[in-house]
């Protein structure tokens, strides 16, 4: 036990550590992950044998789960809304339209039948959450293109795993029409959806209504829950997984005892559940197999990048243009679009499946898809945001507030801490709190100028670059008085944003 806590241990605080220097050369963190987990394995410099598919395979089940439900904690219902017709197509319909480009690639190129085929093109298809949240978190991406991103991660699992499982099993010598594939799926999303949001809102109002003794014991309430609607929905015959980011999404957009708290132990628990994914991942990798594959892979990896990717935009996005012009995108949208559509541990968990259920030439697939997904998301992810800037699409990411203020304890649900940056076209600049009418609900708490904290008297003027910190008990509500907004000229966007809650 000590030498696999020891061994363990060791891999965390350098994968830990080793974000810092992925985050400076732009490498994505799970490449980084993986490759500790390949130097540490069987045939790389730490000689750990590990071959336990099964094991693996649930390690990843439960990693993406945690992920998902932090994932929709994140965000906001508003840009849900405004991405869910598009992401939701690409999540159904381009999936569909990226398995069936890599099918008719794959056959000819590898030795695998149709059905089998079609089966590294199911396994392909989706993008994955854990890789859009860590490497478009907080880089300048336009909230338009990056909702569609995010929400299309979220929600594409459901169909990718149903085909994954489906194919997998025919090939094992079952039999499933195409009529029971496409109910299957509509059952699938159907209930994960209906459950997710039940247990939201069931999970919300218990938070809320039950005093805990132990403040701490909040983020566990919420972990387990989540977890808790991501297993009854998988033996209901749902999509745990959508369950589970539906979930996430419902509690983080609704007034939440320790919310803030909550946030902050799940972002550290989804970052805990990737290391250990992407580790466990790369420890069951074999380089000299991958080695072997690497001409087939990278072939499949163009065709995905530059063909399948592109085509299922196209499919869905230009008509969906069309009949609804507010969907509209154009060349240079699609294009950051079809770049950022990031693989990950998703398509690595899928190809366990067939091995598991010892389908034909299952390694060959699993070595395939690993492949694929690390040399694609080396190259697609740290390339996306310099793409983005060359097309003119990258925003100026939001200045890090220069300290963060807290509501803790027995904060009411729906209060916060919000920290306001004054531009220099916002009508408070240049007149004194006094001056200054503020809603009843709102009270200034701290101004921080430069590196000088200012206490809020009502003489202090207030000036351009100044962070004004709010403490409302609406949180919920839009909490930026009017006097702390730019004109329109100015600035289009409210210069706020949240530095903490209460709810």
């Amino acid at each position: 036990m000590d030498t696999v806590l020891l061994v363990g241990s060791a891999l965390a605080v350098a994968s830990i550590l080793s974000t810092r220097v992925a985050q400076r050369f732009g490498v994505p963190t799970l490449v980084v992950f993986v490759g500790i987990g390949m130097m540490a394995g069987s045939s790389g410099f730490g000689g750990v044998a590990f071959d336990d598919y099964g094991l693996a395979l649930n390690v990843g089940l439960f990693a993406l789960a945690v992920i998902l439900l932090s994932g929709g904690l994140d965000t906001k219902a508003s840009a849900f809304r405004e991405a869910l017709l598009p992401a939701s197509l690409l999540a159904t319909v381009g999936v569909l339209v990226k398995m069936l480009l890599i099918a008719v690639l794959a056959r000819f190129v590898t030795p695998f039948s149709w059905l089998e085929a079609m089966l590294l093109g199911a396994v392909l298809a989706p993008t994955d959450a854990a890789a859009v949240f860590s490497v478009l978190k907080g880089r300048g991406l336009p909230r338009r293109l990056r909702s569609v991103l995010e929400v299309e991660s979220g929600t594409n699992d459901p169909v990718s795993v149903y085909l994954t499982v489906t194919i997998a099993a025919a090939l094992s010598g079952g039999a499933v029409g195409v009529g029971d594939a496409v109910i299957g799926v509509v059952v699938q999303l159907a209930l994960g959806g209906a459950i997710g949001w039940l247990g939201g809102r069931a999970l919300t109002t218990v938070s809320n209504a039950v005093e805990i003794p132990a403040f701490g014991l909040y983020p566990i309430l919420v972990l387990a829950g989540g977890l808790l609607v991501f297993s009854a929905t998988n033996l209901l015959g749902g999509s745990g997984f959508l369950a589970i980011y539906v979930t996430g999404l419902v509690l983080g957009n609704r007034p939440l005892t320790q919310g803030h708290a909550i946030r902050r132990f799940m972002d550290g628990i989804a970052w805990g559940a990737q290391i250990a994914m992407f580790l466990v991942l790369g420890l069951l990798s074999f380089p000299d197999r991958l080695l072997a594959s690497m001409p087939v892979a990278l072939t499949v990896t163009a065709a995905l990048t530059l063909i399948a990717r592109p085509a299922s935009l196209a499919v869905v996005l230009v008509p969906l243009g069309r009949w609804l012009p507010r969907f509209r995108f154009d060349l240079r949208e699609i294009t950051v679009l079809s770049w950022a559509g990031l693989k990950g541990a998703v398509p690595i968990i899928l190809a366990i499946v067939p091995l598991l259920q010892r389908v034909p030439n299952g390694e060959l697939l699993f070595d395939i898809v690993f492949v694929v997904v690390i040399a694609g998301t080396a190259v697609q992810g740290a390339t996306v945001v310099p793409l983005a800037r060359v097309l003119g699409l990258l925003e100026p990411p939001t200045p890090e507030p220069p300290l963060r203020l807290e509501l803790g304890g027995a904060a009411p649900p729906g209060s916060g801490v919000f920290d306001v940056l004054l531009v220099g076209g916002a009508p408070a600049v240049g007149r004194t709190i006094g001056e200054i009418e503020l809603p009843e609900e709102i009270v200034i708490a701290a101004i921080a100028r430069g590196k000088r904290m200012i206490s809020p008297r009502g003489g202090v003027r207030f000036e351009a670059d100044d962070h004004v910190y709010l403490i409302t008990t609406e949180a919920g509500q839009d909490p930026i008085p009017a006097a702390f907004r730019a004109r329109p000229e100015a600035d289009e966007d409210p210069p706020g944003r949240a530095a903490s809650s209460g709810g």
